[in-house]
C-alpha cells in the first residue's frame, strides 16, 4: 500500500510539474503580448509627439504664446504630466509657462541626434518626490534638428504605457529596466522600488542570476521566484524600441496549483481506495490528454491550412504559394516559368449591384475556372481581394508568356452565372517570366511578387481587360518609383510640396467665385513630379497623411489671405485620408486655427470615398458641414452609383467630370447627358461647376445647359497663391 500511495503522490507531483511548465510557457507567451501592448502604446505617444512637432508653429525659435497653447492642448489630450518645447541650447518651457534646462539629459541629446526615443526613470525636476519618465521627439525643418518635443508621464503607477494592459487577479505585471528598477507597474499591486532586490531575499541564487543575466542581454525567458515567503512563476519579454525594458508576469503557484494540491491530500486521506481512484483518475486524464491532444492537432491543422490557404476559394494565399513554390518547381523539373498576376476588372461593381454574398460567390466561380483552366501541375493562389497569381512551368519566353496571358484574357470573356445572374466582367494581367533560381531564393520571390504586381498596374493605367508583359524598361521604372518615394518622404521639409490654385469662374456674371488647391510637387532630383504618381505613392505607403495635412494648412492659409466673402476655396482628399479616425478633428482644429469665415472653404471627394464605408464617411461630412465646410462631389457621372448617393450625402454642390466636357460641343448625346446632370443637381438645390473647360465654346454650350460655373483651362491653368491673388485683381469677382 506505501507504493501504492508513493506511486499516487509520485503521479500527482508529475502533474504538478506538467502545470508548472505549461504556467510558466503561458506567462512568457502573456509577457509577450504585454510588451507588444507596451511598445504600440510607447509608439503611440512618440506619434502623437511627432505629429505636433510638424506644426508650423514650432518651425521657428522662441518660447511663444501660441507654442504654450499648443503644448497644453496636447497635454490635456493625452493625459501627460507635461508636455514642453526645447530649442537647441536644452531651453525648456513646458506648457504651464515653467523653464528648465534639459541639455545634460540623454534623452534630449539622443532627439537631437534625429532619434525620438523614451528615458529610463527619473525625478521630476519640479517636484523632488515624484518620478517620471521622458517621451522626446525631433523637430526636424529641412533635414536639420531644429529642437525637441518633450512629454513627461507620471510614475503613478502606468506611466501612460499601461493603458491597453488587463491583468488577471492573481497576476502581477511589471514594466522593469535591464537592471531590475522598476519602471511602471499596474495599479493596485505592492509599490516597489527594485524587482530583483524585491525577490531575491528568497529566491533560489543560481535562478536569479540566471533571470538577471537575461535582463542584461535582453533576453525572453520563464523562471521561478519566492516573494513574500510564497513560490512564484515568472514569464519575461523585451519590450522593442526601448533601451533594453522587460515586461515581466508573475503568479502566486499555489493558487495555480491549488487542484493539484487537493489532489494530494485526498490520495493521503482516502488511501483504502488509491488502486480505484488511480485508475479512474488514470483512466480519465489520458482519455482528456488524448482528446486535448486530437483536438489540439485538429486546432492546429486548421490554424495551419488557413495560415496558407484562402477560406473563400481554399487556394493558396501569398504565404501559401511562397511555400509551395520550391517544391512545385523540384516536381515539374523545369527551370523557367511565367507569372501571371490577375485582377477583376469593376469587381467592386458586383458588390454594389448585387451584394457581397453574390461577389463572393463570383469570386469562387473564377478561381474554379481559372484552377480548371491552368491543370493541377501548375499553382493557382488568390493573392488579393479580387486578385490572383498563377505560376505556369515551361514558359521561357515572351512571345509564350504572351500567349497564355492572351489566354487568360479570352477565359473571362465568357459571363459567369451566379444564382441566375448573368456577370460579365473583364480581368487585367500583369505576366513575368522567371527563372528557378529566384525561385529558391527568398528575396528574390519577393521581387517576382513586387514586379508582377507593378505590371499588373501598368496593364490596368492603360486599358482594362488587356495584359502587359513585364521588361527591362518596367525594371527602370520600378527603381524610379523606389527613388521618388525616398525623396518624396522629405519632400515637405525640403519645401518641395506646394499647392497651386485653379480658379471656378460664374461664365454668366464673368466673375471669379472659387479656387480649387491642387497638389504640385516640384522635386529637386526629378523636377515636376504629377500628381497622378506621387499621390498614388502617398497613398500606398501612409504619407498620405502628412501630404494631405500639408494640403490643408496650405489651403487655409491662402483662404484666410482672401478678402472677398464671395470666394470658397476647395481640396481634394483621397479615400484613405478620409478614413483616419483623426481627420476631421484635425480639419476641424485648422478650420478654427485661421479664423475661417462658415461656407469659405470646401472638401472635395470621389465616389472612391464612398464605396468601403458609406455610413462612416456620411457621418464624418455631417460634422464638417455642421462646422461650416462646405462638400462637393467631384469627377461627379463617372461612378456607378453617383445618383444614389445625392439624397444621401450632405452635399452643397457636384462637379461635373471632365470626359463629359471634352465631347461636349459636337457630341449630341453626351450634350444631353450634362443637360440631365445639371437639371437633376438643380432640382435637388445643388450647384453645378464643370471642369476641364478649354474652349469658348464649351464654355457657351455648357451654359446653354443651365451651367454657368466653369472650370478650366479657358479661364485659367493652376497657379501659384501670389498668382491666383493677381488673378482677383484682373478678373472680376463676386
Amino acid at each position: 500500500m506505501l507504493l501504492l500511495l508513493a506511486i499516487g503522490i509520485g503521479f500527482v507531483y508529475g502533474v504538478r510539474s506538467i502545470l508548472t511548465s505549461s504556467t510558466q510557457s503561458s506567462l512568457q507567451q502573456i509577457s509577450e503580448q504585454g510588451a507588444s501592448a507596451v511598445h504600440v502604446s510607447i509608439m503611440g505617444n512618440l506619434d502623437a509627439l511627432s505629429t505636433l512637432s510638424d506644426q508650423e508653429e514650432f518651425s521657428e525659435p522662441g518660447h511663444t504664446e501660441d507654442k504654450i497653447r499648443i503644448l497644453s492642448g496636447e497635454a490635456k489630450r493625452k493625459n501627460f504630466l507635461r508636455v514642453g518645447y526645447a530649442d537647441k541650447t536644452g531651453l525648456a518651457v513646458t506648457n504651464d509657462g515653467k523653464t528648465v534646462r534639459v541639455d545634460k539629459r540623454d534623452y534630449f541629446q539622443r532627439a537631437m541626434e534625429g532619434y525620438a526615443n523614451t528615458s529610463g526613470e527619473l525625478m521630476d525636476p519640479f517636484d523632488a518626490n515624484c518620478k517620471i519618465i521622458a517621451y522626446a521627439v525631433p523637430i526636424i525643418r529641412n533635414n536639420n534638428v531644429n529642437g525637441v518635443i518633450v512629454a513627461t508621464a507620471e510614475n503613478n503607477g502606468d506611466l501612460n504605457i499601461m493603458d491597453n494592459i488587463v491583468a488577471g487577479a492573481d497576476t502581477s505585471v511589471y514594466v522593469l529596466s535591464p537592471d531590475g528598477s522598476v519602471i511602471s507597474s499596474k495599479a493596485g499591486q505592492n509599490e516597489i522600488d527594485h524587482f530583483f532586490q524585491y525577490i531575491g531575499a528568497q529566491s533560489d541564487k543560481n535562478e536569479l542570476e540566471r533571470m538577471q543575466r537575461d535582463f542584461r542581454q535582453n533576453q525572453s525567458g520563464k523562471g521561478a521566484c519566492v516573494i513574500n515567503g510564497a513560490a512564484n512563476l515568472i514569464g519575461y519579454s523585451a519590450i522593442q524600441g526601448t533601451d533594453g525594458w522587460m515586461f515581466a508576469v508573475t503568479v502566486d503557484e499555489n493558487k495555480i496549483m491549488a487542484q493539484a494540491n487537493k489532489i494530494l491530500v485526498m490520495s493521503g486521506i482516502l488511501i483504502a481506495f488509491l488502486v480505484l481512484e488511480f485508475l479512474v483518475f488514470a483512466a480519465y486524464f489520458f482519455k482528456l490528454k488524448k482528446n486535448t491532444y486530437e483536438a489540439k492537432l485538429r486546432q492546429e491543422e486548421e490554424i495551419s491550412h488557413f495560415t496558407y490557404n484562402d477560406a473563400l476559394t481554399d487556394l493558396p494565399n501569398r504565404k501559401g504559394m511562397k511555400r509551395n513554390i520550391k517544391d512545385w518547381f523540384n516536381l515539374t523539373n523545369c527551370k523557367t516559368g511565367g507569372a501571371f498576376f490577375l485582377d477583376v476588372d469593376n469587381f467592386r461593381s458586383v458588390n454594389n449591384t448585387f451584394g457581397n454574398d453574390i461577389g463572393d460567390e463570383f469570386l469562387a466561380a473564377a478561381a474554379a475556372r481559372l484552377a480548371a483552366f491552368t491543370g493541377d501541375k501548375n499553382i493557382i493562389g488568390r493573392i488579393g481581394g479580387d486578385e490572383y497569381a498563377l505560376f505556369i512551368s515551361d514558359i521561357s519566353t515572351t512571345a509564350q508568356l504572351e500567349e497564355f496571358a492572351k489566354k487568360i484574357v479570352e477565359l473571362f470573356k465568357k459571363p459567369f452565372l451566379v444564382q441566375k445572374n448573368v456577370i460579365q466582367l473583364t480581368c487585367s494581367i500583369g505576366a513575368v517570366l522567371f527563372h528557378y533560381s529566384e525561385v529558391v531564393n527568398e528575396n528574390k520571390f519577393d521581387d517576382i511578387i513586387n514586379r508582377g504586381e507593378f505590371v499588373l498596374q501598368e496593364a490596368k493605367r492603360s486599358s482594362k481587360g488587356g495584359y502587359e508583359i513585364f521588361n527591362d524598361q518596367f525594371g527602370t521604372s520600378i527603381e524610379r518609383r523606389f527613388q521618388m518615394l525616398s525623396e518624396l518622404k522629405f519632400s515637405i521639409y525640403n519645401d518641395e510640396l506646394t499647392c497651386y490654385y485653379q480658379p471656378q469662374y460664374d461664365y454668366d456674371k464673368k466673375a471669379i467665385v472659387g479656387f480649387e488647391s491642387l497638389a504640385r510637387w516640384n522635386s529637386a532630383k526629378f523636377g515636376m513630379v504629377p500628381p497622378i504618381q506621387f499621390i498614388e505613392l502617398a497613398e500606398e505607403t501612409g504619407f498620405i497623411k502628412q501630404l494631405g495635412r500639408s494640403v490643408i494648412n496650405q489651403t487655409f492659409a491662402f483662404a484666410k489671405r482672401i478678402k472677398n466673402p464671395g470666394i470658397r476655396v476647395s481640396f481634394n482628399t483621397s479615400p484613405v485620408e478620409l478614413m483616419q479616425a483623426d481627420f476631421t478633428d484635425y480639419v476641424i482644429e485648422r478650420f478654427r486655427y485661421y479664423e475661417l469665415e462658415p461656407q469659405s472653404v470646401a472638401i472635395e471627394i470621389t465616389e472612391s470615398c464612398l464605396i468601403e464605408s458609406f455610413d462612416e464617411v456620411v457621418k464624418k461630412l455631417r460634422i464638417l458641414t455642421d462646422c461650416g465646410i462646405c462638400v462637393y462631389l467631384d469627377d461627379f457621372g463617372t461612378g456607378f452609383s453617383s445618383l444614389a448617393y445625392l439624397k444621401e450625402l450632405p452635399i452643397h454642390s457636384v462637379k461635373i467630370d471632365k470626359s463629359f466636357i471634352d465631347e461636349i460641343v459636337s457630341d449630341k448625346v453626351g450634350r444631353d447627358i450634362v443637360d440631365m446632370i445639371i437639371r437633376l443637381a438643380h432640382r435637388l438645390n445643388l450647384k453645378v461647376i464643370a471642369e476641364g473647360v478649354e474652349t469658348q465654346e464649351q464654355a457657351q454650350c455648357i451654359s446653354d445647359c443651365g451651367c454657368s460655373l466653369i472650370q478650366g483651362y479657358y479661364i485659367s491653368k493652376p497657379v501659384s497663391g501670389e498668382n491666383a491673388i493677381t488673378l482677383l485683381d484682373t478678373l472680376k469677382t463676386c
